[in-house]
């Protein structure tokens, strides 16, 4: 009994399938007569006419209702990605001192990704924030050495970013003072052996 209940479900059904019918059913009505009789369907809107009439409007209605639903849906991503890309801009516009830090390690490394220790506060402050992100090497997992872990700038930050943001000399020849600030405001947890 259920399996024929799934069989009558239109829910389940894809949008093309109603597409198809409605394309056929409005074929067979609308077409003109002499194309019907080339085609052998002639007999089909004498006979049947009033179900494909049926089965034409109930079609062409689910099809209108799912492009419908369809529209509305990319119409509310696109206003939401706009909204979260807003909110990542003030984000990288608001950075405190430690986080700055933080994002400056990328660049000093000049890597992708840095081993950092997760535990650390502004580290799982910018995990929430969703700045950073954990590297997964096997499907959904991640190896951690101790608190250390592999983590990367989410791609939109990546691109975003800009040295203002991280208060990093914008000119190609940074100047002593400059050089100085960044190696005495690097974070706590950096090895003094990478410091200098």
């Amino acid at each position: 009994m259920e399996n024929l209940k799934a069989l009558f479900d239109l829910t389940k059904l894809p949008a093309k399938f109603f597409f198809l019918f409605s394309v056929l059913s409005g074929f067979i009505l609308f077409a003109d007569e002499n194309l019907l009789k080339r085609i052998h369907l002639e007999k089909l809107n004498e006979s049947y006419g009033w179900i494909i009439g049926l089965v034409f409007i109930s079609t062409s209605g689910l099809v209108l209702v799912n492009f419908v639903i369809w529209a509305f849906k990319k119409i509310s991503y696109k206003i939401k990605f706009i909204k979260v890309k807003k909110e990542f801009k003030e984000r990288l516009k608001t950075l405190d001192f430690h986080e700055k830090s933080v994002l400056r390690e990328f660049i000093i490394n000049q890597k992708s990704s840095i081993e950092v220790p997760i535990d650390n506060p502004t580290i799982s402050g910018l995990i929430k924030k969703n700045i950073l992100s954990i590297n997964k090497q096997f499907g959904n997992s991640f190896i951690m050495s101790g608190m250390n872990a592999s983590v990367s700038m989410n791609k939109f930050v990546e691109k975003h970013l800009t040295a203002k943001d991280i208060d990093l000399p914008e000119a190609q020849n940074p100047t002593e003072e400059e050089i100085d600030f960044i190696k005495s405001n690097r974070p706590d947890w950096v090895e003094k052996k990478w410091r200098y």
